[in-house]
C-alpha cells in the first residue's frame, strides 16, 4: 500500500484520537482512514461535540490539485469541498469510502470540533449547501458592484421590510406600475 502523494512510501499505523486508527505516511504526513472506522469510532464515541469558533484562519498550504489512487482499492479519489469560504478539500474514494487527508488537514478539522462531523462532508445535502452558499457570494458581490455599497444597504432593508408586510403584493404593484395613480 503506496502512499497517493508519494507515490512510493507505505502507510504505517497510527491512532488519530483514542479508538480511531488510521495509516500515516512517513514521508509526507498524509492520513488515509477507513470509513468503516471512523463510523465504528462516531458510533461508539457518543455525543457530537459542538463546533468550536475559528482560533486561526484556516491557511491550507498543500497542493489540492494532486489527483490521487486509493491505497486501499487502486481507484480514483474524488475530491470535496469542505468550507464555502476556504479552498479546503477532502478526498475520498467512491468505491471503498477511504478518506485521505493531506498534512494537517486532520488537525485543522480536530481543532474546530468538525471531525466527528466527517460523514456529513460527502453527502449531496452538504455539497449542495456550499454551491448554495457561493451562488450568494458571487451575486452579493454583483448587486454591490451594481448598486453602490449605500443603495445596496437600503434596498436589503426594503426587500426585507416588504418579504414581511401584509400588503406585500399591493405595495409590489404599486412601485413596478409606470403610473401608479392611472386606473
Amino acid at each position: 500500500m503506496n502512499c497517493p502523494v508519494c507515490k512510493a512510501a507505505s502507510l504505517g499505523e497510527i491512532t488519530l484520537v483514542h479508538g480511531l486508527p488510521a495509516r500515516q505516511c512517513a514521508t509526507c504526513a498524509g492520513i488515509l482512514l477507513s470509513s468503516n472506522a471512523y463510523m465504528g469510532w462516531l458510533r461508539a464515541k457518543g455525543d457530537d461535540l459542538p463546533e468550536k469558533p475559528v482560533s486561526r484562519p484556516m491557511n491550507p498550504s498543500w497542493d489540492a490539485d494532486l489527483l490521487k489512487i486509493c491505497p486501499d482499492c487502486g481507484r480514483l479519489m474524488r475530491r470535496f469541498k469542505i468550507f464555502a469560504d476556504v479552498e479546503y478539500y477532502l478526498d475520498r474514494c467512491s468505491h471503498c469510502n477511504g478518506i485521505w487527508f493531506d498534512h494537517r488537514e486532520w488537525e485543522a478539522l480536530a481543532e474546530r470540533n468538525l471531525h466527528d462531523n466527517l460523514h456529513e462532508f460527502f453527502t449531496r445535502p452538504w455539497q449542495e449547501g456550499l454551491r448554495a452558499g457561493e451562488a450568494k457570494t458571487r451575486m452579493e458581490a454583483i448587486y454591490l458592484l451594481k448598486f453602490g455599497a449605500s443603495d445596496y444597504e437600503k434596498i436589503k432593508d426594503i426587500r426585507a421590510w416588504l418579504q414581511s408586510h401584509p400588503q406585500r403584493n399591493m405595495l409590489l404593484a404599486f412601485l413596478q406600475a409606470e403610473d401608479p395613480y392611472e386606473l
